[in-house]
């Protein structure tokens, strides 16, 4: 690591030191005053250089710490924002399949009320004419007493049709309504899966900006990280 090589190289510089001062004690044998003065000084350079180092090293060692723990805050980010992306993803498509199901019903229930619309038009219309020639039938039944038990006849199918037609037409009534009932249903759940949809959205977007902000927070580290190694390598 960084820190690793810095102490070797601030062990080495230590070293060169401390022949340096080795060297001066030659004259200090000799009871020359300049040279002691020459050893301390540089004893006390390399002590203030030991020193130094120390704190360098220190202030490395922590800015790898806090490289490691955000490389790691961003890989447990980038984990959390693809589980976020693939339920946003699921959501969008449960939701079309909703409301495809939720279209494709309520077309089939406009055309049925439709049909049993013009059908029962056409069967009122039926039975507004047999009305009229019940009457004419009436006038002339001496005559049409025949054509008048037909009549009744018909009148006795054609009423059995309306009646069935209206019992049809009341179970469509109370499909309509459990349709809209479930339709109602529908929306609401569609409401919630929208609901659901901005939340995920929004924890997303929460999670981004705490992303980008590590990673700014990790270009300054680094960016300080340099500017120690720059000042270490000055002080050798």
């Amino acid at each position: 690591s960084v820190a690793v090589a810095v102490a070797v190289l601030g062990a080495g510089f230590a070293n060169q030191t401390e022949v340096k001062a080795a060297e001066q004690r030659a004259p200090q044998a000799k009871g020359t005053s300049v040279s002691a003065d020459l050893y301390n000084s540089l004893w006390d350079e390399n002590k203030t250089l030991r020193e130094k180092q120390g704190e360098y090293i220190t202030k490395i060692q922590n800015e790898e710490t806090k490289n490691k723990e955000l490389d790691k805050k961003n890989k447990e980010l980038d984990s959390r924002v693809t589980d976020l992306i693939d339920v946003i993803e699921h959501d969008d498509q449960e939701l079309e399949r909703k409301e495809r199901m939720y279209e494709a019903f309520l077309k089939q229930s406009k055309d049925q009320v439709n049909n049993l619309t013009a059908e029962k038009d056409t069967l009122a219309e039926k039975a507004k004419k047999l009305e009229e020639d019940k009457q004419i039938s009436d006038a002339s039944r001496k005559s049409l007493s025949r054509d008048l038990e037909g009549s009744r006849a018909a009148k006795k199918e054609l009423e059995a049709k309306h009646q069935k037609l209206e019992t049809e037409h009341q179970k469509l009534k109370e499909d309509k309504q459990i349709s809209d009932a479930s339709r109602q249903g529908l929306s609401r759940d569609l409401e919630a899966s929208r609901e659901a949809k901005k939340k995920v959205e929004a924890d997303l977007a929460a999670l981004t900006a705490e992303h980008q902000k590590l990673k700014e927070e990790k270009q300054i580290s680094d960016a300080s990280r340099q500017g120690l190694s720059r000042d270490l390598e000055a002080s050798r």
